[in-house]
């Protein structure tokens, strides 16, 4: 496996789909520096760093799992799989999703209103494909901060989401969109936004709006750039952006100081600016797997403080051996480096 970013699009996990697997660390957690020319027919051969201290461990894995599970409610749910459960006061998930794989031609029937589940904070209508309007109802639940929206018909993203103040997380994922409107809708608390497996090619100005975002999954669109509004996402820690059609790293990435994980994975990338190095003083990890035309790394990349994960595979980096050689002698202590070829 290569990869944690991909990580199912819409659900807290433990572990990614098949599709998009998490690299694997060495049986004892340590991380290595492993060299893919190296390789025997066993495995990984016996050229490697050495292993490291414990600390180290699970200062790895917890950067590998963190991804799954940040946006996973800690308060303990009353889940409701129906609009006509008992006990309306004091449901807090009404999952009105379709499981993966299940057909059905029923679709829900809404209320006016949902004021009778005040307590509701998480809604469901996940793979209600059928589904080509968000029901009125929905926002009248002000209180909602989780919106799961993937994989229905509602193509045109709904002004009434405005109704919503308190939003945290959107799930859009898998919808079609190959455009989002110019005026978007306002939500002051979005910390978490999830595009991942539509059509879009670019991204309205507006959306830079969200300067409250954390989290932005734009995984396999057909993205060239972002908007120079983007750099207003000052807070945000993971930025996904694997299988778009990425020919450099967009500016506004740059401005993106707080940022810690960023995937850019089967782009068309042939190189990084080095301002990146600088500019980005928290980066622990970042993703450049499946850029072919990728043959060389700024030459302070091996000195980034924050830096410990980065993936290579099917770069022309990885097959170089002068450049490989470069990155082991920059970096300044292989324990904060785990670089998969």
């Amino acid at each position: 496996g290569r990869r944690a970013s991909a990580c199912r699009d819409s659900r807290p996990c433990g572990s990614p789909p098949r599709s998009a697997t998490t690299p694997q660390l060495p049986k004892n957690g340590a991380s290595r520096i492993i060299d893919r020319s190296t390789r025997d027919s066993a495995g990984f051969s016996d050229y490697t760093m050495r292993f490291f201290s414990v600390s180290s461990i699970f200062l790895s894995l917890a950067l590998l799992l963190a991804g799954c599970f940040e946006h996973k409610p800690a308060r303990q749910e009353i889940v409701a799989t129906s609009l006509d459960t008992p006990n309306k006061q004091v449901v807090t998930f009404l999952n009105l999703s379709i499981p993966d794989g299940m057909k059905t031609n029923s679709l829900p029937v809404f209320p006016e209103s949902l004021a009778d589940f005040p307590a509701l904070r998480r809604l469901s209508l996940r793979n209600q494909s059928r589904l080509a309007t968000l029901p009125p109802a929905v926002a009248t639940a002000s209180a909602l901060t989780e919106l799961d929206l993937s994989y229905t018909g509602i193509v045109s993203l709904p002004d009434s989401l405005s109704a919503l103040p308190k939003l945290q997380h959107l799930y859009l994922s898998g919808i079609g969109y190959k455009s989002l409107p110019d005026n978007l809708p306002t939500l002051p608390a979005l910390r978490y936004l999830n595009l991942d497996r539509n059509a879009l090619e670019s991204l309205p100005d507006s959306i830079g709006q969200f300067s409250t975002l954390r989290w932005v999954r734009l995984n396999e669109n057909k993205l060239t750039s972002l908007p120079a509004s983007t750099a207003n996402w000052k807070d945000i820690r993971r930025l996904y952006l694997r299988g778009n059609k990425l020919t450099k790293l967009p500016e506004a990435i740059l401005e993106m100081t707080s940022l810690e994980q960023l995937d850019l994975g089967d782009n068309d990338l042939d190189s990084l600016p080095e301002e990146l190095c600088t500019k980005l003083p928290n980066l622990t990890r970042i993703d450049l797997d499946g850029n072919k035309r990728l043959a060389k790394l700024p030459e302070a990349f091996g000195k980034m403080p924050a830096l410990t994960h980065v993936f290579l595979y099917g770069t022309a980096v990885a097959a170089d051996t002068n450049e490989l050689e470069r990155i082991r002698r920059d970096a300044p202590d292989p324990v904060r480096f785990f670089i998969a070829f």
